[in-house]
């Protein structure tokens, strides 16, 4: 704790400042006194962040959200003034020591102990699931011994679970060694993932180090995404298989937290003081609640730190002390939903988002509502327009299951003449004839090994598995024909495979700081290029790596590098086609760069909702979160048309389009009112509907939700289905979007 310094106010919202427990980006964290004397944390948010009404917002949406958090071990809200010009939240001080603090000076708990933590943390975990939240960032330095018991702080990235403008897939927030898989391969995190962590959390208060170590933090995610943690440590029976519940690597098999507190059982003692803990982490714990009194009984503190244990969290730069929203950075003031006012959309063109403003305000003297490209508006003398005869329904052909889970959408993935369909987390790969829905061959992938990694190429299908019982850094590529599934040639592995993509002659595999390049033929190494691979796509003879901010583009032939291409956040994937590369940031912006030497051609900011899956005639496809899609010029980033496919409905919106897959002159989207809508590319007019839920799409970026193949359009629907339509015909006798 330190003191306050010339800059710092010494009272906020009638609370009394005694002094620092933390700074970072987002803001200061202070000690204070209430008027009534109690000792408390304020947060006062960085005033840049004030003036930023996206971040004002998320922020008043978290203290209404941390309101209603009110269990017995988390840290409760007391006051907060979100609409100040600078906004301000207070909650509980808690001195005291952090979990890791105490592990690192005292050792790993006893099993009784132990076990009495592991209820505290399962009822805090209910109390906040129960209110609609995930903390998302339960790790030792958010776990607080306390004089008063164990306590959950810092809600730095704890979100509603139904706020998809803030829980963003692709976003690695979090601490990576105390993530779940889902949450360290990018995806959104729920309650699930919160259950992960405490079983981590467990471990690492059991045994006193991290499960997950690794020399570097990409180690560390490839040991987190393969959800293999050593349980070595773990003497006591009964922990080891709470953890293992904890540990399933797919969310939905773990337990809850209230199944979790059941398995506990009624707990042997009170965790209610210090009593319960080892005698010199107590005596500890009881001194720093001593200091604490003596040094801010007589109001702000000299000018000197005062030793007292306040557990602030893992980061000396921003301390918890039981506070929200200090560890994820607001969106950046690009990256907010356009609407049809003048006043945002002169503020998207100050925020350097690429807006159309003439013709915004073309629109709103017209009276016309979208911004988006329109046929124009006739002129009164004109006759009036006959109205379009409404679009021909295509037909079902066959409908085959191939997958358990019916809330899931299958990927579908076109290997010459069939198709396969599988999904990550998945244990089964299964290939259809796509003329009669009939199962070729299916596989099944080991059910301990990671998810079903399937990538397609000219000269076949690969799949990514773990056999049973093989080391950590043990992962077999196998080869298989798409006709039989018979096994054509192995690779061993020996790390995380973070993506495959195939190119040519060449399958390339990203672990770690390499890729590696395989003859598609045989599976002979071709070659080893250095390059940071977290994702991975490939096209054109070209390998394209992404990774800590650097793009890099290398020849598949030789493995050269052809080029880097350097970006501010580290780009989350890639998309290849018509000389371009598409890349998107971690915060939504969009960089496109010459495929043949990784020369920048534009950059543009969009919302960071959005998905963008589909490069092709020339254009780049975007699924906003406001329901329209977009279609931008893939060479310069202008916009040819904007349509919002089917409106949403009561009880059955999905919020924003996503874009399924792109067959010749046919783009296929999914509308929010989650029936498929077939656009032609050329002006995004919607050619044909068909009322079924599709989705797909989502494990690579080979992946589709549909597929043209053999005459048919072929959907990932919902239920686990695989659907096959025959597209209605055009004027000219021919049919639309399949090849």
């Amino acid at each position: 704790m330190q003191p306050l310094r010339g800059v710092d106010p010494r009272s906020v919202g009638g609370y009394r400042l005694l002094g620092r427990l933390g700074a970072g980006g987002m803001g200061v964290v202070y000690l204070g006194r209430s008027p009534g004397g109690r000792v408390v944390a304020v947060k006062v948010v960085a005033e840049r962040f004030g003036r930023d009404a996206h971040y004002r917002a998320r922020f008043r949406r978290e203290v209404a959200a941390a309101r209603t958090v009110n269990g017995t071990f988390t840290a409760p809200l007391l006051d907060a003034a979100p609409d100040a010009r600078v906004p301000w939240l207070v909650m509980e001080f808690l001195p005291g020591l952090s979990l890791r603090e105490a592990v690192a000076r005292y050792g790993a708990l006893p099993p009784d102990a132990l076990r009495l933590l592991a209820g505290a943390l399962a009822e805090a975990l209910v109390g906040i699931h129960r209110a609609g939240l995930a903390h998302r960032d339960l790790k030792p330095g958010n776990v607080v011994l306390s004089a008063k018991g164990p306590r959950v702080i810092d809600f730095g990235i704890a979100r509603p679970e139904d706020a998809t403008a803030i829980t963003v897939p692709g976003s690695l927030l979090g601490t990576p060694g105390f993530m779940s898989p889902e949450q360290a391969s990018g995806g959104a995190v729920g309650p699930a993932g919160d259950i992960f962590a405490l079983g981590t959390v467990l471990l690492y208060a059991a045994t006193g180090r991290e499960p997950f170590d690794a020399d570097d933090r990409t180690a560390t995610l490839e040991r987190v995404r393969s959800a293999r943690a050593d349980l070595d440590g773990v003497t006591d029976r009964r922990m080891r298989a709470l953890v293992a519940a904890c540990h399933r690597r797919d969310p939905e098999r773990r337990l809850t937290a209230a199944e979790l507190l059941d398995r506990l059982g009624e707990p042997a003692a009170s965790v209610h003081g210090t009593g319960w803990l080892p005698a010199p982490l107590a005596e500890a714990i009881d001194r720093s609640v001593a200091t604490l009194a003596t040094s801010t009984a007589t109001g702000p503190l000299a000018d000197r730190a005062v030793p007292v244990d306040v557990a602030p969290g893992d980061s000396t730069e921003d301390t918890g002390g039981g506070l929200g929203a200090v560890t994820e950075p607001p969106p950046p003031p690009g990256l907010f939903r356009r609407r049809r006012t003048l006043l945002l959309a002169m503020a998207a063109v100050a925020a350097g988002a690429a807006v159309p403003v003439v013709g915004v305000l073309e629109k709103m003297i017209r009276g016309t509502g979208d911004t988006g490209s329109a046929a124009p508006r006739p002129s009164p003398s004109a006759s009036p327009p006959r109205p379009a005869p409404p679009p021909r329904l295509p037909v079902v052909r066959w409908k085959t299951r191939v997958l358990d889970d019916a809330t899931r959408f299958p990927d579908l993935y076109r290997a010459g003449d069939v198709v396969v369909a599988a999904l990550e987390g998945q244990r089964d790969v299964h290939a259809l004839d796509p003329r009669t829905g009939r199962k070729l061959w299916s596989r099944a992938v080991s059910e301990s090994g990671p998810e079903a990694q399937v990538t397609t190429g000219p000269h076949g299908v690969y799949l990514f598995d773990a056999r049973p019982g093989d080391s950590l850094a043990d992962y077999v590529l196998r080869a298989v024909r798409p006709e039989s599934g018979a096994v054509r040639w192995t690779s061993r592995v020996q790390s995380f495979p973070w993506g495959t993509a195939a190119t040519g002659s060449v399958l390339c595999v990203a672990v770690s700081d390499e890729l590696r390049a395989l003859d598609a033929e045989n599976g002979r190494h071709r070659w080893t290029t250095r390059a940071t691979g977290m994702s991975v796509n490939a096209g054109a003879g070209l390998v394209v790596a992404g990774g800590d901010g650097v793009l890099t583009g290398v020849d598949a032939r030789g493995g050269r590098v052809r080029w880097t291409y350097e970006m501010p956040e580290s780009p989350l994937s890639s998309l290849i086609g018509d000389g371009m590369v598409i890349a998107r940031d971690t915060l939504g912006t969009l960089y496109a760069v010459h495929a043949d030497d990784g020369r920048g051609a534009w950059r543009q900011q969009i919302d960071y909702r959005s998905s963008v899956r589909q490069l092709g005639n020339g254009m780049l496809y975007v699924s906003e979160a406001d329901g329209r899609v977009r279609a931008l010029r893939a060479e310069t980033g202008k916009q040819v048309w904007s349509r919002t496919p089917g409106r949403a409905t009561p009880g059955g919106s999905f919020g924003r389009p996503e874009t399924l897959g792109l067959s010749g002159d046919t783009l296929y989207v999914q509308g929010p009112d989650r029936n498929v809508y077939a656009l032609d590319v050329a002006d995004g007019r919607v050619l044909w509907s068909h009322e079924s839920a599709a989705g797909g799409g989502s494990a690579s970026d080979s992946a589709s939700g549909a597929l043209g193949v053999a005459g048919l359009v072929l959907l990932g629907t919902s239920g686990g289905y695989v659907q096959a339509l025959s597209p209605p015909e055009r004027a000219d006798g021919g049919t639309r979007g399949t090849t």
